[in-house]
């Protein structure tokens, strides 16, 4: 019996001792909970799932993940940029200058070629004339590239070499719009991806005083990179931008703008209304100064009045009152009507039925008495200069010379694209016509013989004789406004009495056509008493101006007034297509001489 219980107490101890402390090692109990135990390296790390585990200095355990990220990368570009362009006033920018207009630029269906690229920054000379402040920082672009087009966003564009293609600007209202060539530099913006490891701890970090790094995900932030969206309610607008990542997107606030409709002489009309109030406000006080002495009495009779009893007060009170209400009025009815005296209409050009009739007379050789095969233009003008001196004459040309010289326009094969080609034709012209204009050189070669004038007074009776002529404007198709997109051309042939000439190759008429047909516009008129004026020796160039469409003659003469300084000689500045507009005197809308370039000069 005894050696039954001692052998049953040998087999329970082997079953504890064995069975149960292999079951323990094949499990540790942490809190209560059973965790299986995987393969351990005391060497200092560990597989969890065949991944490697390990731990720092500090006994924490990690892994390695591998993990992609994306950052952004910058390819510089230079190429020469084509475009179209929309501008509002920036009426607080424009306000600090008192010629100038400066607009807040919006340059969309732009084309880039021959571009070269780089991974640093190219060295552009910027051209000012659009500050670096208000040219967009994301230009939405079409790249071309090996035969292909590539749409990409040009971030930061700083622009030079700037040209506005001529007769292509134009304005209405508070915007302007028009195309634009110039050579850009920016960088494009795409992303790489980056492969990288990171720690990820088996147990959150609560120990801030680690000096274990942790790579962490880049923080977004908004920046001011507009993406190109704008959404509009009403008068109000808000701007779509880039976040710091240049993928996510957040708009603005809604801001009021003002109405694209809105009145571009707003400023001004403001101003003079308040110009006009203040200045009535003080032919007022002036009119009245005189009845002061009769007003004192009045102040001396009020100081009497307390003595006459209440009622009677009021009603003499009220007679007063009523007096100075009513010489109130009158003296305001008095300084309208005196200003409305002050009125000055624009003059206007009035033709006689002499000067409205055009003749042709056959050419006739009086030595052999043979009527050559040819006619004569014959125009009858009448003019006045600036100092009210009155000349009469006829003007002629060969019809020949009127064939051949409109032959030769439409035989050139250039196309006005760039300022060069521009004055290329305007330069053909001159030189093809300037052998066809003896008809007019003897009507002013008489007055010179007769009237012995100075150079001054010459060139503004040239100049007074092309003003007089009725303007039209030259068209390159038919007078049809509803084909043109400037806003002037299209208002002037909707307008009641608009002269027109259609179909004229370039939009210009040259000399001997001008003077065959009397129809010519700002360029036509130029180039004609830029031909005269050279034909009797004087200094003269012919400036042209993209922006604002129009051209004008500039004269090497002592006349005071807005003259253009080049190479150490002063043009003064003549206006051609209004009457009675004297040399140095320019209209406030096109007076800013940084606008202005010469096409032309004759010394």
């Amino acid at each position: 019996m005894t050696t039954a219980i001692i052998i049953i107490a040998i087999f329970v101890f082997l079953y504890f001792f064995f069975f149960r402390t292999k079951t323990a090692d094949k499990s540790i109990v942490v809190n209560d909970e059973i965790v299986k135990d995987n393969h351990i390296d005391f060497s200092g790390a560990e597989l969890i799932n065949e991944d490697e585990i390990f731990s720092d200095k500090n006994g924490l355990q990690y892994k390695l993940v591998k993990k992609t990220r994306e950052l952004p990368r910058h390819t510089y570009i230079k190429a020469l940029l084509n475009g179209k362009y929309w501008g509002e006033i920036d009426e607080n920018f424009s306000k600090q200058f008192e010629h100038s207009k400066f607009f807040d630029f919006n340059i969309y269906e732009v084309m880039l070629n021959n571009a070269v690229y780089s991974k640093s920054p190219f060295q552009l000379q910027q051209d000012l004339k659009i500050p670096r402040e208000k040219l967009p920082k994301l230009l939405h672009t079409v790249l071309e590239k090996d035969d292909k087009e590539y749409e990409v966003n040009l971030h930061e564009p700083l622009f030079a070499e700037i040209k506005f293609n001529r007769k292509l600007h134009q304005d209405e209202g508070n915007e302007v719009f028009g195309t634009i060539d110039a050579v850009v530099t920016g960088y494009v913006l795409d992303f790489v991806v980056e492969h990288y490891t990171k720690k990820e701890y088996l147990i959150p970090i609560t120990n801030t005083t680690s000096q274990t790094s942790i790579i962490l995900d880049p923080i977004i932030t908004k920046t001011s990179i507009p993406t190109g969206n704008v959404e509009h309610n009403g008068n109000y607008k808000r701007t779509e931008y880039f976040y710091s990542d240049h993928k996510k997107t957040y708009w603005s606030e809604w801001k009021y703008s003002k109405p694209a409709n809105s009145s571009n002489n707003e400023g001004c009309f403001s101003t003079i209304i308040g110009v006009i109030g203040i200045i009535l406000g003080i032919a007022f006080l002036l009119m009245i100064l005189p009845q002061m002495a009769f007003i004192l009495p009045f102040a001396l009779i009020l100081l009497l009045l307390n003595l006459i009893p209440a009622k009677i007060y009021n009603w003499i009170f009220r007679i007063i009152g009523i007096v100075i209400l009513i010489g109130f009025i009158f003296s305001l009815f008095q300084v309208f009507n005196r200003t409305s005296n002050t009125f000055n209409p624009k003059p206007v050009v009035l033709e006689n039925p002499k000067e409205q009739e055009m003749q042709s007379t056959p050419i006739i050789d009086t030595t052999n008495n043979v009527v050559e095969n040819d006619t004569l233009i014959k125009h009858f003008r009448v003019w006045n200069d600036y100092d009210g001196n009155k000349y009469e004459g006829y003007i002629w040309t060969k019809k020949s010379d009127y064939s051949k010289a409109k032959h030769f326009k439409n035989s050139l094969n250039l196309e006005q694209t760039t300022l060069r080609a521009y004055d290329k034709i305007i330069y053909s012209l001159k030189e093809n016509n300037k052998q066809y204009l003896n008809g007019v050189y003897q009507l002013f070669d008489g007055i010179i013989e007769k009237d012995q004038l100075s150079n001054v007074k010459f060139a503004e009776l040239l100049v007074s004789f092309v003003q007089d002529i009725p303007y039209s404007v030259i068209v390159p198709d038919d007078c049809n406004p509803n084909l043109y997109d400037d806003k002037f051309i299209r208002e002037y042939l909707s307008s009641e009495n608009a002269s027109c000439n259609g179909f004229q190759k370039f939009g210009i008429n040259s000399p001997v056509e001008f003077m065959s047909n009397l129809y010519g516009d700002c360029d036509t008129r130029t180039l004609l008493l830029y031909t005269m004026l050279a034909h009797y020796g004087y200094d003269v160039a012919l400036f042209s101006s993209e922006y604002y469409s129009h051209s004008i003659i500039g004269v090497n003469l002592p006349i005071r007034g807005i003259a253009y300084t080049y190479e150490n000689q002063r043009y003064v500045l003549w206006e051609t297509t209004a009457p009675n507009i004297k040399a140095g005197v320019l209209p406030k809308e096109i007076s800013n001489l940084k606008y202005w370039r010469i096409s032309l000069k004759s010394k």
